[in-house]
Formats: C-alpha cells, sequence, structure tokens
C-alpha cells in the first residue's frame, strides 16, 4: 500500500515537471533571479552636534565603534570635564550625544585620537595620545554599563609613546597597537597590550629603513602576520608598508613609496583587506597633484600601485587621513580632510574595478574636515565624525546615505506570474488529497 502511495507520488510530481516545461518555464523555474539593488541620490546629513562648551566632548577624531541597538560610542580629543577629551554615546534612533565619562590626564589619560575595541560584555579598550603616569599617552577600559574610564597601562616611552591608532585584538586577551613615538629609537614602536595584567610590552622598534611614525592601527593577515604603514623613513622618504610577525615579534619592511611620492607619501590609515592579499589603502600626500592618493598593495609581491591621485579641485578632496571602508561589490568609500566644493572635505567612493574616484561635499553645517572612516550602519547607511564643524563648530556625527538599497527579499511565486501559480496551487492540492495516505492511530 504504502509503495503504491509513494508510485502515485512521483506520478504527480513528474506530471507537474512536464507541465512546467510545456508552459516554457523550464525545470521548476521559481524565481531564482537576485532583484538588484536600488539607487537613490546620495548624500551626507548632520545627526548631532557636539556643543558649544565641549561639555559632551569636542573634536573627534576617530571612528564611532557600533554597540547594537542603535548605539555607537566614540571618543572626542578635546572636551568633557577637564578639557582632555571624552568618551561620548550616540544614539542613532534620537540623534543625542550623551557625555558618558571624561578623560582627566594622569590618572586616565588624555587627548584620545583612536576609535574604541569591543572586548565583549560591554568592556571597551582604546588609546590615548598623552595623559598617563608618564604623560607619554595610555590604555584605558571603558565599562559601557557603568559610563567609567578605568587606566589599564601607561606609556613610558621605552615601550612606545603617544599612540594614535586603535588596538588590534590578536586573541586571549592580547591586542596589538603602534606608538607614533617611543621605543628603542624614538621613531615608534610596535607593542602588546596584556589586559589580563594591564601590562604594556614592547615587541619592536621602527628605524628609518623600516619606517617612523606609524600612526595607524595594525590590519590582520592571518596566521600572526600584521600589517601596517608610516608616515615617513623607508628608502625615499615617504613612508612604508611593513609587515609585524607577532610570533618573532619583529618588524620587516615590505614595501617603500616611491621617490617623489609617485604612488603616494605620508600615510596615516590603515590598510583595507581586499582579498587574495591584496590591501587597499591612502596616503595623505604624493600622487598626480600632492593631494594624496588612493594605492594598491600587493602582499605576495610587495608592491604598492597608485589606483587614483586626488586633486583638490572644487569638485574634488585631498588629504585623506583615514581607511577605506569597504561597501562590496568592489567599491570603497572614505573622507577626505579637505578639498571639496566648501573646502569642508569630502566623502568620496572609490571604484576598484574602473579606478573611479566620486566625491559628495560638506558643507560645514553637516561637519567640517573628517579624519576617520565610515561605520557600515546598513542598507546603505553610513555614520562618521568631524573634527569641525556642526552647530557650534566643535565637531558633528553625520550619516552619509549612499543611496544603495539592499535588494529586496525575493517572494516565493513562480516567474510565469501570481494568477497562474494559484491555478497550479489548488491542482496540486487537489490531486496529494487524492493519494494522502490513511496514518494509523497512536502512530
Amino acid at each position: 500500500m504504502v509503495f503504491v502511495q509513494l508510485w502515485a507520488r512521483l506520478k504527480l510530481a513528474k506530471s507537474l515537471l512536464s507541465h512546467f516545461a510545456l508552459a516554457g518555464i523550464g525545470s521548476l523555474a521559481f524565481a531564482t533571479l537576485t532583484p538588484l539593488p536600488t539607487v537613490a541620490a546620495p548624500g551626507i546629513t548632520v545627526q548631532a552636534s557636539f556643543a558649544a562648551d565641549g561639555s559632551n566632548g569636542a573634536t573627534p577624531l576617530a571612528a564611532l565603534t557600533a554597540a547594537g541597538n542603535g548605539i555607537y560610542y566614540g571618543t572626542t580629543s578635546n572636551g568633557g570635564a577637564s578639557g582632555n577629551g571624552a568618551i561620548f554615546a550616540f544614539n542613532s534612533a534620537t540623534g543625542s550625544i550623551t557625555l558618558k565619562d571624561s578623560f582627566s590626564g594622569s590618572s586616565n589619560g588624555a587627548n584620545p585620537a583612536a576609535a574604541l575595541t569591543a572586548a565583549g560584555n560591554g568592556i571597551y579598550y582604546g588609546t590615548t595620545s598623552n595623559g598617563g603616569a608618564n604623560g607619554n599617552g595610555a590604555i584605558f577600559a571603558f565599562n559601557s554599563a557603568t559610563g567609567s574610564i578605568t587606566l589599564k597601562g601607561s606609556f613610558s616611552g621605552s615601550n612606545g609613546a603617544n599612540p594614535l591608532s586603535a588596538l588590534t585584538f590578536a586573541g586571549n586577551g592580547i591586542y596589538y597597537g603602534t606608538t607614533k613615538n617611543g621605543g628603542a629609537n624614538g621613531n615608534g614602536a610596535i607593542f602588546a597590550f596584556d589586559s589580563a595584567t594591564g601590562s604594556i610590552t614592547l615587541k619592536d622598534s621602527f628605524s628609518g629603513s623600516i619606517g617612523v611614525n606609524p600612526q595607524a592601527a595594525l590590519t590582520a593577515a592571518g596566521n600572526g602576520i600584521y600589517y601596517g604603514t608610516t608616515r615617513g623613513g623607508g628608502a625615499n622618504g615617504n613612508g612604508t608598508i611593513f609587515s609585524f610577525n607577532s610570533t618573532t615579534g619583529s618588524i620587516t619592511l615590505n614595501a617603500s613609496f616611491a621617490a617623489g611620492g609617485s604612488n603616494g607619501s605620508i600615510s596615516l590609515a590603515a590598510l583595507t583587506a581586499a582579498g587574495n592579499g591584496l590591501y587597499y589603502g591612502t596616503t595623505n600626500n604624493g600622487g598626480a597633484n600632492n593631494n594624496g592618493t588612493i594605492f594598491a598593495f600587493d602582499s605576495a609581491t610587495g608592491l604598492i600601485t597608485l589606483k587614483g591621485s586626488f586633486g583638490g579641485a572644487s569638485n574634488d578632496g585631498y588629504g585623506p587621513q583615514a581607511a577605506l571602508t569597504a561597501a562590496g561589490n568592489g567599491i570603497y568609500y572614505g573622507t577626505t580632510l579637505a578639498g571639496g566644493a566648501n573646502n569642508y572635505g569630502t566623502i568620496f567612493a572609490f571604484n576598484s574595478a574602473t579606478g573611479s574616484i566620486t566625491f559628495q561635499d560638506f558643507s560645514g553645517s553637516n561637519g567640517a574636515n573628517p579624519t576617520a572612516s565610515l561605520v557600515a550602519a546598513g542598507n546603505g547607511l553610513y555614520y562618521g565624525t568631524t573634527q569641525l564643524g556642526g552647530l557650534n563648530n566643535n565637531g558633528a556625527i553625520f550619516a552619509f546615505d549612499s543611496g544603495v538599497r539592499d535588494p529586496p527579499v525575493p517572494g516565493p511565486l513562480p516567474l510565469m506570474g501570481a494568477g497562474a501559480a494559484f491555478g497550479w496551487s489548488r491542482r496540486l492540492r487537489r490531486r496529494i488529497r487524492q493519494v494522502r495516505p490513511v496514518v494509523p492511530m497512536g502512530r
């Protein structure tokens, strides 16, 4: 009996397949096409301005860090209760900026220039460029539940000084970072921070030949290798790309920016991984107009290739200082410190396939002179900070709408149309009812 029922169902399936084929639809050609995303005009909109008196912070230099539920945390290099900077919360639903805690100087650091790094359980770690026990900068912990900043470790100079970059998580409570100054040669260092003990350990120091004065965070490449950039040094004095081997604790020169800065000069930003050993980055100077570049670094060959030059004209921007943010489909977004129609800086889109760069201008009222990367918020929306501009010229938080919307979810209806689908559905239900087996009671 069961065999007969199964055979009837197989015949039904075969019959339906033949009907679909006769209709010119092919084998079960349901809606498998991926809808294209919709595109609208991009734009920059101010979301919130820092207070005139700097009470909730002033001069944000770093990117926002997403905390979930539309909340983002960030740092300001000035403002707060003591004028030494602050940590704030930005609520994207209400457009409000709330002071969480202030930096005091020696007790928990001063003048942070880097984004916060999430550590889990509402804890975030960060660096300050000054302050701490020795005035050379510090590493702190921010507890989002209590809203408090706690000093974790101070730089002594020998283990680095004046960090300007975010920490990079390496696992097991260990974080790596760079300092602009300090180390064995005074040219900057790479350090390890143990969050369990609060210790800061020198890993290696920069010399002129492998680069000097790194200001950007390290980018993990796997197998304990990290890539980074320096603002100077190297073969031509225009900066370098280096690799850090966390197993051996050594820094290796990978490439120097060209003489004359033809492919870029003075890189202040972290590298952005593009896959297959390729990384994209920006330089503050160099290129065809000496206004900065976008470059590609091939870690397999060690080559730095110019991808685009900034012009600084009224329809352009110049002086990028932030890392690129990947948007998918070979598109990367970034910011320039200055240039554009109002000379307040721009947001640009870089198409890695064509090498084209297009721009959106800051007006001052929606922010001015950004130095930070954009943070994706979903559905084509990005948030960022500007160090100046806004309502009180103490900086602003803005939203950049790229205009690209996520594609709609495909519906369950076949491509032949809703009416035909309903008809087939009715026939299918009738025929299935005819062969439905009777299940004995108790099973």
